[in-house]
């Protein structure tokens, strides 16, 4: 009998956890100061840790640009969720579907024409598309898929990177980021890598550090070498400090 009743005891204390956190659940799904805070913490948490990736593929479009894209969309979710607890009218979706439409404008910027080569910024718009949408999962409360979605985008943007490069890309245009010594210039760059059946088709100049440069350039690679062989040609010219692949 007395491990029978323990059994129960044990039980009943394992329903009562449960109902505990099925308490703490519901009360974060409505809209109070305390679910406010989350909603707001983790909509910046999650738009930052996509643009984590875009920031160091150096993308205009980065880590706080994400973080307030997500912010702004779970806001807004979470105030058409209050005029319609609230007001009791409006249909708190509407709201959010603006969102889906502002971000359409904000994507088509960050995606540029480059001369005759190609288009880039497409992954970078996407990325924003997507973290708007995590915001409003997020806003409205659905913090499970909000997460979840999180993860896989960072995973997408960050990992599947290589498996593209490998499998599906064609490399006859690619864009690298490069330093290089302040004695060295672009012309010179473009002299060493012509042998290798390289051409320099665009240059984008950064900010310039303390002695050295950086730019971003976009190669064409005529005798179709392989991603690491072009980085190997680069990383053997005196002077080249890092060259990254952009897109």
């Amino acid at each position: 009998m007395g491990k029978i009743n323990a059994v129960k005891n044990n039980r009943s204390k394992e329903d009562g956890s449960l109902d505990q956190i099925l308490m703490i659940v519901s009360y974060l799904k409505e809209l109070n100061i305390l679910s406010i805070m989350l909603r707001i913490l983790l909509a910046v948490i999650c738009g930052g840790i996509i643009g984590i990736e875009r920031g160091r593929s150096h993308q205009p479009a980065g880590m706080r640009t994400y973080m307030l894209v997500c912010l702004g969309a779970a806001i807004v979710m979470a105030t058409g969720q209050y005029m319609h607890d609230t007001f009791e009218t409006g249909d708190p979706s509407r709201l959010g579907a603006q969102v889906i439409s502002g971000i359409g404008f904000l994507g088509a910027g960050s995606i540029i024409t480059s001369g005759k080569t190609k288009v880039r910024g497409l992954t970078t718009a996407a990325g924003l598309w997507a973290s708007a949408c995590i915001g409003l999962t997020i806003g409205v409360g659905f913090y499970s898929a909000g997460l979840i979605a999180t993860l896989v985008v960072y995973l997408i943007m960050a990992r599947f990177k290589k498996l593209e490069y490998k499998f599906l890309v064609d490399d006859v245009y690619s864009g690298i980021y490069i330093e290089y010594d302040d004695t060295l210039s672009i012309t010179d760059i473009a002299q060493h890598i012509a042998g290798s059946g390289l051409e320099i088709e665009e240059v984008q100049r950064g900010t310039k550090g303390k002695g050295f440069q950086k730019a971003l350039v976009t190669l064409k690679n005529t005798k179709n070498e392989s991603r690491d062989e072009i980085l190997r040609i680069l990383d053997c010219i005196d002077g080249v400090k890092y060259a990254k692949y952009v897109f």
